[in-house]
């Protein structure tokens, strides 16, 4: 576990509809923000800009260790949206009671790689105050341009094995 986490205020925009057409780049990579599928009433995009406009946290000296515990890496500051806001925005299907103890979050880019988390891991757990899309590292806001937004889990032991750079999908799905 490592960084300081801050709250900060955003300037939202109160448009939470968020389905503008969803901008390509060559690539793939969604140029300027995320989308949000599966059990959602219909796909969200948020672009940077919307993300920006929320309540974002701020942590510092974070240490990237691999699953093994190896360093690899360290971000000096960052800010960034927690997933539960984000996930917040898009209209989830819960025909259940019991359907959030079923569903879990796929975070991907457009290279293949995932984190998962369960639903009750973001919205019942300290792990879930500490996953953010960032909008922004080490002074430096992301962008298209810089390879897009990225999502990374503060309070895991070993933050290497969920931070996915590029981050482009993040899907709601449910087992069984």
């Amino acid at each position: 576990m490592s960084g300081v986490i801050k709250t900060r205020q955003g300037e939202d925009s109160n448009d939470l509809s968020g389905n503008a057409q969803l901008p390509e780049r060559p690539g793939g990579v969604l140029a300027g923000g995320i989308r949000i599928t599966g059990r959602v009433k219909e796909p969200l995009f948020l672009s940077i800009e919307e993300l920006c406009g929320m309540e974002t946290e701020e942590a510092e000296d974070i240490a990237l260790n691999c699953g093994e515990g190896t360093p690899v890496g360290k971000i000096q500051s960052c800010r960034g949206v927690l997933l539960e806001n984000v996930i917040g925005r898009a209209a989830v299907l819960k025909e259940d009671h019991n359907d959030t103890k079923k569903m879990f979050l796929v975070a991907s880019a457009p290279d293949g790689y995932k984190a998962v988390f369960s639903w009750q891991e973001i919205f019942n757990t300290p792990i879930g105050g500490g996953v953010m899309v960032l909008v922004e590292k080490n002074g430096k806001p992301l962008s298209a341009g810089t390879g897009g937004l990225e999502l990374i889990s503060l309070q895991d032991f070993f933050s290497g094995p969920r931070y996915v750079r590029s981050l482009e999908t993040i899907e709601v799905l449910m087992v069984g």
